[in-house]
């Protein structure tokens, strides 16, 4: 994926080296705003780190297969398995970059030794050991829908220590998320199937709030308790059966506790439609607002090889979230489909200046940056359709050209 990272990271690069500086005041504040929001999400992107804390059976293996929909992790047998806590690497059969590092602990609350090597004694400790290397980004508390009362204030208690210690060592409090697993094996039993009947909700309503209760009473912070079905059966890696229920709210609200780092493997691993929407709608918005803002400055540099790199990047990461396999090929055939060449926002640029020597003298800077603001969030919204919405390419020129005919900006998409 090297490639794929340059074509993220070299406009970005160029902006804050070479075009920044050059800028005036106002206009440097506002643009450097939005490189350093894309920085964040291009430069130094990495797949996200979870630890999954909770008692044996309590739904991990579901829940990790759940997120990548194929069976990358075998699920647990009767008896305690995991010894020493081990970060894993998943990753999707066909592509070898790692997608998502999960700390399997050693469950809490075991009722017998592990079958596996330990380093410690107990659980707790097990645990700690194995939080030295790498900061996790959230910790993820598993619990069965049918335990959320038992012995519940012990593994509270266990998961507040091991934050704690991530402080210590880390410098750095990952916030909870509460996840009430296997709801529907709560009453009425033969309401089996997504989306639940009234009483089935009300049921896994009141075992939430029950756990949501809980752990606030124990700890202070970013703190949500989601139910989940995450039940899945495969057959030579291919669903064959599907009971997910809540699945895409909860990988949305995880989107949102991220580091903006990981936001590129996120979306492309869970392949929710609504998470790679919203982080192609951020990352849109800052190319417009960037372009914008170098388009109505008269500097040489911020013309066709600026505004066109970032144009590129947005393109390409949009596919690149789409879960697409990227070549430069693709990309301009993209381009390409929508009638238009990634200078297209230069070209309306020079137009407009050219107008505003006759209509509206000292205008014509601002008119061009909203130009190139304009043709910038067209490209977004095409991409969008093409790549996350699998819409034709017709239609994505439609929408193209129909965003700019309207001339709508980023500000009115809210």
């Amino acid at each position: 994926m090297n490639h794929e990272k340059a074509w993220f990271q070299e406009p970005i690069r160029l902006m804050r080296h070479k075009l920044l500086p050059k800028l005036p005041g106002p206009v440097k504040k506002q643009i450097e705003g939005e490189i350093s929001r894309l920085e964040d999400i291009f430069l130094d992107y990495r797949s996200p780190r979870f630890v999954v804390v909770g008692r044996r059976g309590s739904g991990k293996s579901t829940f990790i297969n759940a997120v990548f929909q194929s069976p990358v992790t075998e699920i647990g047998s009767v008896k305690a398995q995991t010894g020493r806590g081990r970060w894993h690497s998943f990753h999707k059969a066909d592509n070898e970059t790692t997608a998502m590092d999960m700390l399997d602990t050693r469950g809490l609350g075991e009722g017998t030794t592990p079958e596996e090597k330990t380093n410690e004694t107990d659980s707790l400790s097990e645990v700690k050991h194995s939080l030295k290397t790498k900061c996790p980004d959230v910790f993820l508390f598993f619990v069965k829908a049918k335990e959320v009362d038992a012995r519940i204030k012990e593994d509270i208690e266990q998961l507040q220590e091991l934050r704690t210690y991530v402080e210590k060592i880390h410098n750095y409090i990952p916030p909870v998320v509460g996840i009430v697993t296997q709801v529907d094996e709560l009453d009425p039993v033969y309401d089996t199937e997504p989306p639940f009947e009234k009483e089935k909700r009300q049921n896994i309503d009141h075992a939430s709030s029950h756990l949501e209760g809980k752990l606030k009473d124990e700890i202070e912070g970013v703190i949500q308790v989601l139910p989940v079905c995450a039940y899945m059966a495969f057959k030579e890696e291919k669903i064959i059966y599907d009971r997910r229920w809540n699945m895409e709210e909860i990988l949305y609200y995880l989107l949102n506790h991220l580091p903006g780092s990981t936001w590129l493997q996120w979306a492309k691993i869970t392949q929710a439609q609504s998470i790679q929407k919203s982080i192609a709608t951020t990352i849109g918005k800052s190319a417009s607002a960037i372009n914008g803002g170098l388009g109505a400055q008269p500097i040489p540099i911020a013309d066709m090889p600026i505004i066109t790199g970032v144009q590129i990047s947005m393109i390409t990461s949009i596919a690149y979230i789409s879960g697409r396999d990227l070549n430069r090929k693709s990309i301009m055939e993209f381009i390409g489909a929508l009638g238009v060449n990634v200078g297209a926002a230069y070209a309306f640029r020079q137009a407009a200046r050219s107008l505003s020597k006759v209509a509206f003298p000292g205008a014509g800077h601002v008119i061009s940056g909203t130009i190139a603001s304009i043709a910038t969030w067209s490209l977004c919204k095409a991409a969008i359709a093409y790549f996350i919405d699998k819409q034709s390419a017709e239609q994505a020129k439609l929408i193209f050209e129909n965003t700019k005919k309207n001339e709508e900006t980023p500000l009115d998409s809210r």
